[in-house]
């Protein structure tokens, strides 16, 4: 959770200096970085005391050298300089949210117990893009939830019916009627 807050302060400035083609670029770049960050002998590399801070950075500097930005150096410095440099994966994952909230491209799940096809899936993604005014990918994930539950992280929304709750509620009403 430190790390998103840090890195958004690293975004904004990004998001609001760059143009639309920049950022993809910029975001693709810094996910190939942050596959790098997978490897332990990388890890060990950057947590490693015994190697010099100007040594880690160079090496960032010449994973990002094909792209031949000096804004990108600059990031990757600035990272450096302030012992940032663990950031990049959780940069280039924030990135990725910010760029798609400025287009309005959200992802989310549908979780549920019983299978649901992808032409559900898809009725029910374009549906909700109409209600929130955007354009929202949902995808399939089993569980053993007992109805159906769709969330949409970066919109905060999570919609949710539930057989046992249907259940519930209409025992109540009966018995209210009663």
């Amino acid at each position: 959770m430190q790390y998103e807050l840090i890195a958004k302060r690293y975004i904004k400035p990004l998001m609001e200096s760059c143009d639309e083609e920049s950022l993809g670029n910029l975001s693709t770049l810094l996910s190939d970085v942050a596959v790098a960050y997978d490897n332990h002998k990388f890890i060990n590399i950057l947590n490693s005391s015994d190697v010099s801070a100007n040594a880690k950075c160079q090496l960032i500097l010449d994973m990002v050298a094909p792209a031949n930005s000096s804004m990108v150096n600059n990031l990757v410095k600035l990272l450096a300089e302030h012992g940032r440099l663990p950031l990049i994966p959780v940069l280039a994952s924030e990135l990725k949210r910010s760029i798609a909230s400025s287009k309005r491209m959200y992802k989310g799940r549908i979780y549920s117990n019983s299978v649901v096809d992808q032409a559900s899936v898809d009725l029910i993604a374009r549906d909700l893009g109409t209600k929130t005014g955007s354009t929202i990918t949902l995808n399939y994930v089993a569980s053993d939830f007992d109805g159906i539950r769709v969330e949409v992280d970066d919109l905060n929304v999570e919609i949710n019916f539930s057989k046992s709750r249907l259940n519930a509620q209409l025992v109540e009403h009966i018995l209210k009627a009663i």
